[in-house]
């Protein structure tokens, strides 16, 4: 199934069904990595964790890679409820091999006034679903040592720990799970 595909099937039912827009559920969106709702959940997961790495900035200079492309990613999901964005996650493919490639989840995150409500799991549920309807069996992610949550998260969710790859393995803080899906 083509990228393409799945973002002209742009809703996931949220858990319990179907959601109509405005009646207080959550809708789950598939959207572009662009999209400005998604932006603005990274920007803001960016704030929220960039004082825990700061007194590490020194050690990490030159050794974080940068951010992935758009055309890296095949499909970014945005959670809303009452038109406002709460959560995203995206799947991106890292690298193409001549063997096979490289797909990973990216940039899990719930808007700190709406945690504890089960939206990672449905994130990560959603990157998951769409990963296998492209035909891949195997995810990896990575998070950052100083990230317990989400660690507990995908060791909950069924992830394992796994040797850190490119481009993360020049990361001291890096912290790497793998999945079959």
């Amino acid at each position: 199934m083509s990228t393409e595909r799945l973002l002209d099937a742009d809703v996931l039912p949220a858990h319990g069904g179907p959601t109509a827009p405005g009646d207080g559920a959550v809708r789950w969106v598939a959207a572009t990595w662009d999209h400005p709702d998604a932006l603005a959940l990274r920007n803001r997961m960016d704030a929220e964790l960039r004082p825990r790495y700061a007194p590490f900035d020194a050690q990490r200079a030159g050794r974080r890679p940068g951010p992935p492309t758009a055309g890296e990613i095949a499909v970014t999901w945005l959670a809303y409820e009452d038109g406002r964005p709460l959560a995203t996650a995206s799947l991106r493919l890292l690298t193409q091999r001549d063997i096979e490639s490289l797909y990973e989840v990216k940039r899990v995150y719930v808007h700190d006034e709406h945690r504890g409500r089960g939206l990672a799991r449905a994130a990560l549920d959603a990157v998951e679903s769409s990963a296998r309807a492209l035909g891949v069996t195997r995810l990896s992610l990575q998070t950052g040592k100083l990230q317990p949550e989400a660690m507990g998260l995908y060791e909950r969710q069924g992830w394992h720990r796994i040797p850190c790859y490119p481009p993360y393995d020049a990361d001291p803080f890096s912290i790497c799970f793998g999945k079959h899906v």
